[in-house]
């Protein structure tokens, strides 16, 4: 792609994001659910969030901790973390690239945030990506891993449209195997996404499912939409969601 065609991919992201958010009522969930992690770590010096997006749960995190790293690859993000948080450190990579030494100068951290990142990374990656967080926690931290449920009303709708395999228990073994069942949970949560017109689920929709492509669906999306959650004049998508924790207990 030019320049001008990522730019303008990353101005309908950032707007879809926008919106998503304003209709969401997941962020106050999960900063909930993530609290309670937080309540059990034994020190919170340093943050580490990956994929931290908008700073929707970045911000308020934050000020748990003495310092804060964010990773994250979306140059626009980025800058407007520069901009409105220079206390923080930020590092404008995807995970896969970031250099211990080099962009988190060698640090660990008590809690590191991995919400709804791992989509954009293939499934046969994801024990890699994992293990590289858990070797930055320190003792006692917590890596906290926010995933789509692959039960539910969000997964029903990327039924309709696409193949939907979020493979959250594989992971989750996989885990368990490697550290112990001790050192993993699992809860669950549910968030509710709420528009006044079909147009905004819609895009919601088309922010979900990720790719560009099914902008090409919208008519379908929309009629999607319409015939399974339109509650009145509003419309209504539950969403369930996984938090994933691994324990450093060492």
């Amino acid at each position: 792609m030019s320049e001008e065609e990522i730019q303008n991919e990353d101005a309908i992201f950032t707007r879809q994001l926008e919106l998503f958010v304003s209709s969401s009522t997941e962020k106050g969930i999960e900063l909930l659910v993530i609290g309670d992690v937080i309540a059990g770590l034994p020190d919170r010096r340093r943050f580490l969030d990956v994929g931290a997006g908008g700073g929707d749960l970045t911000v308020p995190i934050s000020q748990l901790f003495e310092e804060t790293v964010v990773v994250e690859p979306n140059p626009l993000q980025a800058r407007a973390f520069r901009r409105r948080h220079p206390e923080f450190t930020v590092v404008e990579e995807g995970w896969e690239s970031v250099d211990q030494e080099k962009d988190l100068g060698g640090n660990v951290f008590d809690l590191i945030l991995c919400s709804h990142v791992l989509y954009y990374i293939p499934t046969g990656d994801w024990d890699t990506l994992v293990y590289r967080m858990y070797t930055l926690l320190s003792a006692g931290g917590c890596l906290a891993i926010v995933l789509q449920s692959p039960l539910g009303e969000v997964a029903d709708f990327f039924n309709r449209f696409t193949s939907y395999d979020v493979a959250i228990l594989e992971l989750a073994g996989d885990l368990i195997s490697q550290y112990g069942d001790d050192c993993i949970g699992l809860q669950y949560f549910q968030n509710q996404i709420i528009t006044d017109s079909l147009e905004e689920m819609t895009e919601i929709g088309l922010f979900l499912l990720i790719d560009p492509k099914f902008r090409e669906q919208s008519r379908e999306i929309a009629r999607y939409f319409q015939e399974h959650h339109q509650i009145g004049e509003s419309y209504r998508l539950k969403q369930d969601e996984i938090l994933l924790t691994v324990w450093r207990r060492e």
